[in-house]
Order: structure tokens, then sequence, then C-alpha cells
């Protein structure tokens, strides 16, 4: 029960954290609206080409990055604002009655909800042009067909330029989003969140140039720091397996660790079969599962990313105690039937080798190379053994 509460207490601290820079530039752009409304036209043409520079680097950093997911909600957003501008041109304040404005209005949020829910792959793989093709599709379908918008009943209740049915569609999109952090926190998330909640807010004041380049400009600075702040979490953190990164490995060596400790290294035996059965998404899961398993038996094990095939424990312990741990845990796993959510099973064994850091060794690097090379040379024809390399 104690262990439970813990958990959650620091799901909810973590969800705080994440969401503190997003929330921040939301309360500002709130903050300077409601404060500074309407703009001098300087002003409004001054974060109008803000929004413009920040929208093309943040698509930059994405793209170089190789993010689908924040990049599609950020397209779809600009298209928007893009949109609102030239109907604005085109109707002037009549706008808020046009069929392109109300197609506005329905498709952003299922759009978002769309891209918020498609998990976070690499930008240029087969379905993401798939996914870009739709949305093209989609867009030139409400172009030609959008009229049938202004024949649905009741569109004349406008809560300030939306109408009452498309806040209520928002709401309900935003609703899903904010319970679906409360159960998958990550920063991506909480960050998409309250981009698209600034969004929303900037069209409901898309009749004013200033809540027009207020929202809008909040929208494309939140989802820029999410960004920054994902691949910096990522630097530190491996996300897919939620263990820390060699390089926090690196960091705790020099700032954490005691003077002595032990340094092993391990991987699935014939891992690339495995993911060769299973695919690269199911071998991931696998990971976790055995990663949920050696954290289950409650040894002082702190665990960490090495590279692609290898994960690393460490234990404040010298080479003879922490054998008997990963004895210990080797046997465990054999033992184990790791079950997928699709109900299939599968047993596995680990190899793993051993490294004591000592007086002669200035630098961990020095350790987990060492266990590294044992590993490739002692287990590249032997499974489900442990070595120790002095």
């Amino acid at each position: 029960m104690a262990g439970k509460f813990s958990h959650n207490l620091k799901y909810i601290f973590s969800t705080i954290r994440s969401s503190f820079l997003p929330a921040l530039f939301f309360l500002c752009a709130l903050t300077m609206f409601y404060a500074d409304n309407p703009y001098s036209d300087e002003m409004s043409f001054t974060l109008h080409y803000l929004m413009l520079i920040t929208a093309a680097t943040a698509m930059s950093l994405l793209y170089f990055a190789n993010q689908s997911k924040p990049l599609f909600s950020l397209l779809v957003g600009f298209a928007g604002y893009l949109v609102i501008n030239n109907l604005k041109l085109k109707y002037g304040a009549e706008y808020i009655d046009s069929a392109e404005f109300r197609c506005v209005c329905f498709a952003l949020p299922l759009n978002f909800v769309l891209l918020y829910f498609l998990p976070q792959t690499k930008l240029r793989i087969r379905r993401n042009v798939l996914l870009l093709l739709f949305i093209l599709t989609q867009a030139l379908i409400l172009q030609k067909y959008g009229s049938f918008i202004n024949n649905i009943p009741h569109l004349n209740i406008l809560l300030e330029a939306v109408p009452l049915w498309a806040c209520v569609l928002w709401c309900l999109m935003l609703g899903v989003i904010a319970l679906n952090i409360s159960f998958k926190n990550t920063i991506i998330n909480t960050g998409l969140f309250y981009a698209d909640t600034c969004l929303f807010m900037g069209l409901l004041y898309s009749q004013t140039s200033s809540g027009l380049t207020t929202f809008f400009l909040g929208f494309t600075l939140i989802i820029f720091c999410t960004v920054i702040l994902d691949l910096y979490h990522r630097y530190h953190y491996d996300t897919l397996e939620n263990v820390n990164s060699k390089v926090s490995f690196a960091n705790h060596a020099v700032s954490k660790f005691p003077f002595k400790y032990s340094v092993v290294l391990f991987s699935i035996d014939n891992r690339d079969k495995l993911q060769t059965v299973l695919g690269e998404k199911k071998l991931h899961i696998l990971e976790q599962m055995l990663i949920n398993r050696i954290l289950e038996m409650q040894y002082e094990v702190y665990l960490y990313r090495y590279n692609d095939s290898e994960l690393m424990m460490v234990f404040y312990e010298n080479a003879r105690h922490t054998k008997e741990f990963v004895e210990n845990i080797r046997h465990n796993i054999a033992a184990t039937e790791f079950i997928f959510a699709s109900h299939k099973s599968i047993k596995i064994t680990i190899s793993s080798c051993i490294s004591e850091k000592t007086r002669k060794d200035l630098y961990a690097s020095e350790v987990t190379e060492r266990a590294h090379n044992a590993l490739h040379k002692n287990h590249r024809f032997n499974c489900n053994i442990i070595t120790v390399v002095s």
C-alpha cells in the first residue's frame, strides 16, 4: 500500500514538473491578452512575425530531430492560423459565419485527437506519408463539401467567435487528453495538451488580431519548448524502457556513486532472432517487462541503458556479492513467463558480465568498456551465463 502511494505521489510530481513550462507559457499568453487587448498595429505585426519565425524554427528542429507527433500537430495548427487569416482578408468581420471557418472549428479538434494518440515514432516512415495524404485529402473534401456544416441546426449560438457546438467538441477533446495524461504522462503529451488549449483560445478570440496572434504564438512556443525539453530528457533518459541513459550513468558515476561499485552489463540471449520474430515494438515491451521483473526483486540496484542491445545494472557491492545477486536474477528471469497484452507468452534467458571498479580505474567508462568487451567475447556462442572480469 505504501509503495503504491509512493508511486502515485511520484507520478503526480512528474506531471507537475512536465507541466511547468507549458503551463507558464499558456498563463503568460492569457495574462498578456487580458491585460493589454487590443494591441497596437505594430505590436500585432511583431507578434505575427515572431510566431512565423518560431513555427519555422520548431518545424526545422522537429524535422532534424526526426519526431513525427509534435511536428504534425504544429503543421495542422499553423495551417489553421493561415486559413483564418485568409478568411479574415476575404470576408472581413463576417468570416465567423462562413462555412470555411466552421470547418476549421470542426476539423482541428478531431485532427488533434488523432495526432495526440498516435505513437511517438520517427518522422521519415511510410505511415507518416499516408497520414499527411489523409490530412490533405480531408482538407480538400472540407473545402469542396464543407458547406453542409451550415445546414446543421442551432449554429447561431456563438461563444465569442466559435459556435457553441464547436466549443463543446473542443472541451470533449481536451477532456479526453487530460484524462489520458492521468494514465500516461510524457513531456510531449503534457505539452500538446497546453498547446491545444492555447490554440482553442486563439480560435475563441480570433475576431481580434491580438487574440489570434497571442494564442497562436503561445501554441508554437509551447510546442517548441516541449520539444527542447523532450530532447534533453531523451538525452538523459531512455523513454522506451523507463531507465536512465548512458549519459546519466557517467554523471552519476562522478557525483553519486561510492568509490567502489560493480557494473553488470546484460542482454537478452538471441536478441536479434527475437526481434525478427516479435518485431521492434514487442521487443521493447519485453525489455520493459524484464526491467520491471528485476526491480520487483527489491535489490538495491540502479538500471541504465548502455546501448541498443545492452542494459546495465549498478550495485554498490564488490564483484563477489554482486555475482550472487546476478545469479539469483538470472535464475528468476529464466523461470519467468513473460505475457504480452495479446496473451502470447515467452520465456527468455539473459547473459551478463560483471566488472568491479577498482582503484586502478580512473573513469567509469573503463569499467563499462571492460564489461562490454567481455560480454561480446564470452557470450557470442554461449547463453544464460555470467562472467566476471577483473
